[in-house]
């Protein structure tokens, strides 16, 4: 299996930008890493987003940003 994916590399960390189907848990890969232009970089970041979004209903959005359930100035 090949596979090829946008990551982020943070603390030491290579972290991908979309979900790596078909791993299991501790099975070795084999990485090639290439660095992205910046250009290249935005783009694919902005797609990664977009693919991995969430729809929900507007008024259900609202819902939940009115809800203080979800006050984030209250512990």
């Amino acid at each position: 299996m090949s596979v090829t994916v946008d990551a982020i590399y943070e603390a030491g960390v290579l972290k991908p930008l979309s979900p790596l189907l078909d791993l299991k848990e501790h099975q070795k890969v084999r990485i090639t890493v290439e660095a992205l232009r910046r250009a290249e970089d935005g783009r694919s970041l902005i797609e990664a987003q977009s693919a991995n979004r969430i729809s929900i209903d507007p008024s259900v959005a609202r819902e939940i940003g009115d809800s203080h359930e979800y006050d984030l100035s209250e512990s």
